[in-house]
């Protein structure tokens, strides 16, 4: 079974991704996804897990700036999965 997650744009659509993988960095957890509804030539996409409330089972996610961060957390998800 795949790990879908259902995220709302800036224009407030409502678009799913499978988790690819969690990766730690520097102390915070990173968010690797993929569009679902995607086809084979579409980014990676990667946000912060910003805060998680375990009582409810909800997650926050927080979109990057940083193309250098991007590029470290990109490395490591490549590194872990043999890409």
């Amino acid at each position: 079974m795949e790990d879908i997650l259902v995220l709302t744009d800036e224009n407030g659509a409502k678009v799913r991704f499978e988790i690819l993988d969690i990766v730690e960095y520097e102390g915070e957890e990173y968010a690797v996804l993929y569009p679902a509804d995607a086809g084979d030539d579409e980014p990676v996409h990667i946000l912060r897990i910003h805060s998680e409330d375990m009582d409810n089972g909800e997650v926050q996610y927080e979109g990057l700036e940083d193309d250098r961060l991007i590029q470290k957390v990109y490395r490591l998800f490549c590194k872990r999965n043999g890409i």
